[in-house]
């Protein structure tokens, strides 16, 4: 029998998120689309796109993520930095929404376990991926744009995944032992907590550094990884000043990498 799964409110929605300009869609291909088109047409600051289905969900590097109708949180939040946040720091917003993204999920009732932080844009629960985090940035006439998408993995089963990603993918409901998850009150945590994580970013990075450090999944790891084209292997010893992932290879240098691929511990 499927999970049962209340479906969103937008009007409740809309009243639990004062401040936030909430579109809500039963059918989209990409919320990120959704949201940069959006942002092209001149929506404000913190318009937010939730959806009940997408068709074309996508990670980094054109990834697919798989999402059964009505049963994920599936969110792409249009933000404007505007002179708050200059652009070259417009990356640290990835970090950010990570840590909402763990607040969200730590605050479900009935999980247990710690949230980890797999850079630069995945969250793991028990050592699997519980969501992903896509963001997108561009410059249109209301002076730029940022698109912050993230897709968890709420009420659904091990045979909602694909048979090649069941070792390495996890649910809420699945860690939660079957108990399903209120997907508007995850999704209205999660917005909130982001809201706090991003107005942190200008001043207080280093925070932000210091906790995606202490929740790092990869954290004196040793990993094999693609970056600008080479592959190398190293041990994880930390974040940059700007999040980027501190690699230690064994010819002794330390290696600040602020993009990589096929990211996998040894």
């Amino acid at each position: 029998m499927a999970i049962q799964s209340e479906p969103l409110d937008p009007v409740a929605l809309q009243v639990a998120l004062p401040g936030w300009n909430v579109v809500c869609l039963q059918r989209t291909g990409s919320t990120n689309d959704e949201a940069r088109r959006l942002a092209l047409a001149g929506a404000p600051d913190r318009t937010v796109v939730l959806a009940e289905e997408q068709s074309a969900g996508r990670g980094r590097r054109g990834a697919r993520w798989v999402s059964p109708a009505g049963r994920n949180g599936i969110v792409s939040a249009l933000l404007r930095p505007g002179g708050e946040l200059p652009m070259e720091h417009w990356p640290r917003l990835t970090l950010a929404a990570a840590l909402a993204g763990c607040d969200a999920l730590e605050a479900v009732p009935g999980l247990g376990g710690r949230v980890e932080v797999k850079w630069p844009n995945d969250l793991y629960l028990s050592g699997r991926k519980v969501a992903g985090i896509l963001v997108e940035s561009a410059m249109d006439a209301g002076g730029g744009s940022v698109v912050i998408g993230c897709g968890f993995n709420l009420n659904v089963e091990p045979a909602d995944f694909p048979e090649d990603l069941r070792k390495t993918a996890t649910s809420v409901w699945i860690e939660c032992g079957g108990l399903a998850v209120d997907r508007g009150r995850f999704l209205t945590h999660f917005l909130k907590a982001l809201e706090r994580w991003c107005g942190r970013v200008g001043e207080d990075f280093s925070r932000l550094r210091e906790e995606g450090w202490r929740r790092s999944w990869l954290a004196e790891k040793r990993v094999r990884l693609t970056a600008a084209g080479q592959e190398m292997e190293g041990v994880v010893c930390g974040l940059g000043p700007e999040g980027e992932l501190l690699l230690q290879t064994d010819d002794g240098a330390r290696r600040v990498l602020s993009s990589a691929d096929l990211v996998r511990p040894c």
